[in-house]
């Protein structure tokens, strides 16, 4: 076991007698399951909020929120690539639920953004200034397309090597 799983499993307490019995355990994860996910959407809606509602200490306050909530959810997918579950494999990335998801840490960071980066009129700029917010936002899209395809590939390309390996072995 690497350190990080050492880590991360001393962190959940998953050696516990708790975790012995199957049905118990089960149960517990996906209450786990639930809890976790129920504190992640009430960031994403805290700091999509708090810009907006508190202003610049608001900002702030949301942008700590957005980067726990960032280190939390990648340690989270790297604790299960540790433990060789891809959870890009078998999910389905872009659902009603995503979307809300990434459209809630969007207005986050544009609450963020305009919030500490112009003290008090946030949206008094020139044409030039949001057309160039225009382009920068497409041409993320577009970097966010392109990354999301070349990641479904190279997932399919493993799991058609896994695939190959199976027949080969049947």
């Amino acid at each position: 076991m690497t350190v990080f799983v050492k880590t991360a499993r001393f962190i959940g307490d998953l050696d516990d007698e708790f975790y012995r019995d199957e049905r118990q355990r089960d149960v517990w994860n996906e209450a786990s399951a639930v809890g976790f996910q129920l504190s992640l959407w009430i960031a994403l809606v805290a700091a999509a909020l708090l810009p907006w509602l508190a202003g610049r200490p608001g900002a702030w306050t949301a942008l700590g929120i957005l980067v726990a909530w960032f280190v939390v959810s990648i340690v989270t997918q790297l604790y299960a690539r540790q433990r060789d579950v891809d959870l890009y494999a078998t999910a389905k990335l872009w659902r009603p639920r995503s979307a809300a998801a990434a459209a809630l840490y969007l207005v986050g960071v544009a609450g963020i953004f305009l919030r500490l980066r112009y003290e008090s009129h946030p949206f008094e700029n020139d044409a030039a200034t949001w057309a160039g917010r225009v382009v920068g936002a497409a041409v993320a899209i577009v970097l966010a397309g392109l990354v999301l395809a070349w990641s479904r590939r190279r997932t399919q390309r493993r799991l058609d090597a896994e695939d190959a390996l199976d027949a080969l072995e049947d």
